[in-house]
């Protein structure tokens, strides 16, 4: 019996050396057994690299069936696993969960302090690693009560004292079953009583602490074995306590507690030091000053080579790791590495988990993750998790299209077809969200648009609906069968068989095999492997809930936490798809020593040091606490001030884990765009050795010449390819010439891989201008003939590519169930039309001779019968769609009540509402606008003019258009000119082509056009206004002084023709001190830009005509343009749909604004009446 350490700094060959001890061992006992221990991740590899180490040792044959490698857990199986003891059901964390449960809501009425906490998600995972933890330190229940008899009051003891309460009865419950101490604790009892164990000789390498169990194995292998030798990184033998903050203070207690150990048992104690370097002198003078500068005594070094030590101050996170991914390749391909020669770690691999697998495949370096992926994201626990959620929450659109989405349950018809069902699913989740389909309408009738369907000229739509349809059916379908059973009350195992069953039934097994398949057939031994894996544990999840709960009631919502905490804990067993690829993992985790290169990804002031904050249920004090009064072999976890303390350690282990090189990377960036500085770490090693650091821009700049600097850019075709476009485009930018061995580069790209490199390429001369389109494929869009309405004319001139996109290729934003400005328009147009019709039916009857009352029940009966209809069904869906549609009942009969008060000040009636001209939904009242343009075409205006008003005054009949806006709109100019404001000249030109058809008095005209203000205005009450009355007259500032204010809010807006009898009869109460007509009217605005004479209006008519006719040969041209208009602060892209197709960037050159000039109104008649002159010339 002898206990040997391996000693010496991480520099150090420590493998070699106990490599010589086990030669030693072997020689004098060839037949014995012999184990090398070491962490689990790694064993794998560790066993790989004794079998090398024997096939290079040509000089000796070692029977190698006497040699294992194993980790702590596999070492218990290879003894135990004959044993019955052994072979007991293991304690998974599900498991674990599921009999925790039972016993905090047993003992529930006990608990003070926990009580709050037993239902947070959570707290019961929290708590089983807490118990993990005591049952790792060796600790029982009676020995925490023991440490408890010397604390007699306070909070601190009542908490612990109601934790060890569920301890005991957890320990009580799990008595019977396999955990990770029982296992090495068996193991340790079957050493202390096996005969002949003195021919086992156990080598322990990668610990630099045990746990209490992990310690407990140690001594009996210690005790009872030929010889126990451990390596451990420490500079010389520590005999007495060290500081909790000293550099070695880790490995130098677990010394002490070994020495210690065999001191007890007078086992004989060897110190042996690792005397052959493992890596390059300069590696070696870095870990030197590093131990320096955390002790004390620094001497002065320098390094032999600048490569040996690296840092990369690069632009970003994916620059990082481009750079090490091209540097890799680079190295494999020009010397003699390996890509099992690199290691890459980082503090939080999940700051780089989105992206770095893609670098790598992108510049064709094989790597493997070292760390574990968790099984909580995969569709199938996605699928249980929303087969509870469409019973619990009813058929939530959310979660009925995500439960589709999942494809693992899929409707007969379309199993054969999955593009198909994925059209369906699209189809069916746009009519929910447009429709707001609740579980009602799952539920109920078929789904049908609102309008009937035309079985000809509808049939791709009429396709889509028996698509949509398919796919209510089955949702119908198994809401149904999951409702029938879930809604009632069974047992536990009843209800786990009905689910597997369900999931059988709808062949959600099988699908998972054929995904298994489907990854076989591409050689992706990763996800080919994580279906079966997922059954596997969805199996045992149920076994063992089943043998917990068993008769019990079911209870869903447990059975879902349940199943949440067991697949976050699981993880897929991975399998590396190669053995030579690069290592990727996080600092802190013990690899391999036989790397070459190590990089260090993020090696920022948040990242380097690290900083453990543990949020156990035991604080550090009370394990401070408990430790002091545990007895000897017994003790919990580490605080987290020795795990900080311990960091410039493990930093120690990590920089000298590669052989050759250390290249420190770092982001100059996040990705808020916040600038990241240099671990101080690393910033002490620069300044000592005098470090430069290396610049690795995401932009390489086309001003460097150098080959070096170029090399450097330059890994996998598609990778360079990447590079080669950003200097190119730098190239550009700068107006300077690609440097010539750029131009290498991309002549050896274009001459091996062509297509690829010219198209990529082609990127450089791209300009963000649309193409024109050929003739035949215009008409194929439009038509021989464009049937428009003056809105999308205006469209038009607003961005002739948004007219293309939204007429042309009739593309549509996802409609979505929610109250559109346009549904409100349509609920306002909808109920005054309603109103003209009624005082229509009503002969006789006017608006001047209804009350405030009678309008406000009139407006409500029409308002309610609208928001009746299916099409506006939206309004009365909940109690917040009824406050929005009462806001828009009050802003109407405050409209009309307004209305009224003008209708008393003039004799104009409403004669004529919902007026159209041209056909529009089988409709027409008037004839369409029809314009002849070259090539044969016609443009056929439609529209709807809102209302028209009809004042008769002596002879004359004067028809005045309306239009209702819910915006405070004025005829603008400037915007005519431009084409952007175009309907009140093709209204004005509708009546007047049709007069006759829309009054039968002679002598008719066309007053006007005018806007009237759809809102409920708020008034401000100012103070001379409130001081020109008593308090005692506040309710006449209500009934006059406020009414007027509103009354003025309501003026009408737009065009007048400038007819004297027209303009005094228009407000005939608007009149000076003298009688005369005044120049304003609280009607209607008569200002300069309001009047406009006959001759002027039939040039601005003519001047329409010609906009409609030029914007009909623009579009039969075939040529597009991106032209936004730009008025002040307005543009063509504020409230467009298109902005993400357009990409408009004005700061390119090819991207322009069209500018409209802000013209006073003569100017805009001078310069139409230019225009028309000049086409008559043209003509």
């Amino acid at each position: 019996m002898t206990l040997n350490f391996v000693l010496g700094k991480n520099q150090f060959d420590h493998h070699k050396k106990m490599m010589k001890l086990f030669q030693e061992d072997y020689t004098k006992d060839p037949t014995g057994q012999f184990f090398f221990l070491v962490p689990n991740h790694i064993k794998f590899e560790s066993e790989v690299n004794i079998l090398k180490y024997f096939q290079k040792d040509n000089d000796s044959l070692i029977a190698t069936n006497n040699v294992q490698t194993f980790s702590f857990s596999r070492l218990a199986w290879y003894f135990l696993r004959d044993s019955s003891d052994y072979n007991l059901e293991t304690l998974t964390q599900t498991k674990s969960a599921m009999l925790l449960k039972n016993i905090v809501q047993e003992h529930k009425s006990e608990l003070k302090i926990f009580a709050g906490m037993i239902d947070k998600p959570g707290f019961i995972d929290q708590m089983i690693s807490q118990f993990d933890e005591f049952m790792n330190g060796q600790v029982q229940p009676d020995d925490i009560d023991l440490a408890l008899n010397s604390e007699q009051q306070g909070i601190f003891v009542d908490k612990i004292k109601e934790l060890n309460l569920m301890y005991g009865a957890y320990l009580e419950q799990i008595q019977n079953y396999n955990t990770n101490d029982f296992q090495l604790n068996s193991l340790a009892d079957f050493l202390n009583t096996k005969i002949g164990t003195f021919h086992y000789y156990f080598y322990i390498e990668g610990f630099s602490s045990f746990t209490a169990t992990e310690s407990n194995l140690v001594k009996s292998m210690l005790i009872n074995s030929g010889s126990l030798n451990i390596s451990l990184v420490l500079d010389q033998p520590v005999f007495e306590s060290t500081d909790e903050s000293d550099f070695f203070f880790r490995p130098a207690a677990t010394y002490q507690q070994l020495h210690e150990m065999a001191k007890q048992n007078r086992i004989v104690t060897r110190n042996y030091f690792a005397d052959e370097k493992r890596i390059s002198p300069d590696l070696s003078k870095l870990e030197d000053y590093w131990i320096e500068s955390n002790i004390g005594g620094i001497k002065k070094s320098g390094l032999d080579s600048q490569n040996s030590v690296q840092i990369w101050k690069c632009t970003d996170k994916q620059t990082e790791v481009s750079a090490i991914s091209t540097y890799i390749r680079q190295l494999v391909a020009t010397q003699d590495y390996r890509y099992k020669d690199f290691l890459i770690v980082a503090r939080d691999l999940s700051e780089y988990g989105s992206f770095i697998e893609s670098f790598m495949e992108n510049n064709q370096v094989p790597y493997f993750i070292d760390l574990q992926k968790k099984m909580a994201n995969h569709p199938f626990k996605r699928l249980i998790d929303l087969l509870f959620a469409i019973v619990n929450r009813g058929l939530q659109v959310d979660d009925v299209i995500s439960l589709l989405r999942t494809e693992l349950l899929i409707p007969e018809g379309f199993r054969d077809n999955l593009q198909l069902f994925r059209q369906a699913v699209d189809l069916t989740e746009n009519y929910a969200l447009t429709n707001g389909i609740t579980k009602r309408g799952w539920m109920g009738k078929s789904f049908k648009p609102d309008v009937k369907l035309d079985p000809v000229v509808d049939k791709i739509k009429i396709s889509e609906y028996q698509l949509i349809n398919q796919i209510k059916e089955f949702v119908k379908n198994v809401y149904n069968q999951l409702e029938k059973f879930l809604k009632k009350e069974h047992s536990s195992i009843d209800s786990v068989s009905f689910l597997y069953n369900f999931l059988e039934q709808n062949h959600v097994f099988d699908t998972l095999l054929l995904w298994q398949q489907q990854a076989t057939e591409q050689k992706n031994l990763t996800l080919a492997n994580q279906p079966e894996q997922i059954v596997s544990l969805f199996n045992q999840i149920l076994d063992e809930y089943v043998s917990v709960f068993g008769e019990r009631e079911f209870d869903s919502k447990d059975f879902i936490e349940i199943l949440d905490a067991a697949f976050e804990n699981a993880t897929y067993s991975q399998i590396p798809s190669t053995l030579d690829a690069v290592s990727i993992s996080e600092i802190g985790m013990i690899q391999p020593n036989n790397r070459k290169i190590t990089f260090i990804l993020g090696s920022t002031t948040n990242n380097m040091p690290g900083t453990t904050v543990s949020n156990d249920i035991v604080t550090d004090d009370e394990r401070l606490f408990l430790n002091g009064e545990l007895t000897d072999g017994k003790y919990l976890n580490e605080p987290d001030e020795v795990m900080n303390n311990s960091e410039p350690f493990l930093h120690d282990i990590t920089f000298t884990t590669g052989s050759q090189r250390l290249i420190f990377t770092y982001p100059n960036f996040t990705e808020d765009n916040k600038q990241q500085d240099l671990s101080s770490y690393v910033v002490r090693i620069k300044n000592h050795f005098r470090l430069d650091e290396q610049l690795v821009l995401l932009n390489p700049s086309s001003d460097d010449q150098s080959e070096n600097e170029v090399i450097r850019y330059l890994g996998s075709k598609a990778s360079s390819l990447n590079y080669l476009i950003r200097v190119s485009r730098s190239a550009l930018d700068n107006k300077t010439d690609l440097p010539d061995a750029w131009k290498y580069v991309r002549s050896v790209l274009l001459n091996e891989e062509p297509e690829t490199s010219e198209f990529a390429l082609s990127s450089l001369s791209y300009q963000n201008i649309p193409q024109s389109l050929n003739l035949d494929t215009v008409e194929a869009l439009y038509g021989k003939n464009i049937n428009v309405s003056i809105s999308q004319l205006e469209t038009f001139y607003m961005n002739e590519y948004e007219y293309f996109l939204k007429y042309g290729l009739r593309l549509k934003p996802r409609r979505l169930f929610e109250i559109t400005p346009a549904q409100t328009g349509s609920i306002f147009h909808a109920v005054l039309d309603s109103l003209v019709k009624y005082l229509h039916q009503e002969q006789g009857r006017s608006l001047r001779d209804m009350s405030d009352g009678d309008i406000q029940n009139l407006v409500t009966d029409l308002f309610t019968a609208q928001i009746d209809l299916p099409e506006n069904r939206i309004f009365n869906s909940s109690a917040r769609m009824q406050y929005i549609a009462n806001k828009l009942k009050t802003t109407l009969i405050q409209l009309v009540k307004n209305m009224k008060l003008q209708f008393l000040r003039n004799s104009s009636e409403p004669e004529k509402s919902e007026v159209t001209f041209g056909r529009i939904n089988n409709k027409q009242d008037l004839p369409g606008l029809s314009y002849q343009i070259p090539g044969g075409h016609l443009v056929n205006v439609r529209g709807k003019i809102d209302r028209i008003d009809e004042m008769v005054l002596d002879d004359i009949t004067y028809l005045t258009i309306i239009d209702y806006k819910s915006g405070n709109k004025s005829f603008d100019f400037s915007q005519f000119l431009d084409g952007i404001t175009m309907q009140m000249p093709t209204y004005i030109q509708s009546v007047l082509n049709n007069l006759h058809l829309l009054t039968e008095r002679k002598n008719a005209k066309v007053g006007g056009a005018l806007y009237e203000h759809i809102q409920n205005p708020l008034i401000t009450l100012d103070r001379s206004l409130i001081n020109t009355k008593s308090l005692d007259d506040s309710a006449d500032i209500q009934d006059s002084d406020i009414q007027n204010k509103i009354f003025k809010e309501f003026q009408l807006n737009g065009l007048l023709v400038n007819d004297e009898e027209l303009l005094a009869n228009i407000d005939t109460q608007a009149l000076t001190k003298q009688g005369k007509v005044a120049k304003t009217s609280p009607v209607v605005k008569k200002g300069s830009n309001n009047v406009i004479s006959e001759n002027d209006l039939f040039r601005i008519l003519n001047y329409n005509d010609h906009l409609i006719r030029q914007a009909g040969e623009k579009i039969y041209s075939g040529n597009l343009n991106l032209n936004p208009y730009r008025y002040g602060q307005m543009t063509g892209l504020q409230y467009s749909d298109y902005r993400p197709i357009f990409e408009f960037d004005a700061m390119l050159p090819e991207n322009e604004y069209h500018d409209v000039i802000n013209y006073n109104k003569e100017n805009v008649i001078k310069e139409i009446q230019n225009i028309l002159e000049d086409g008559e010339e043209d003509a």
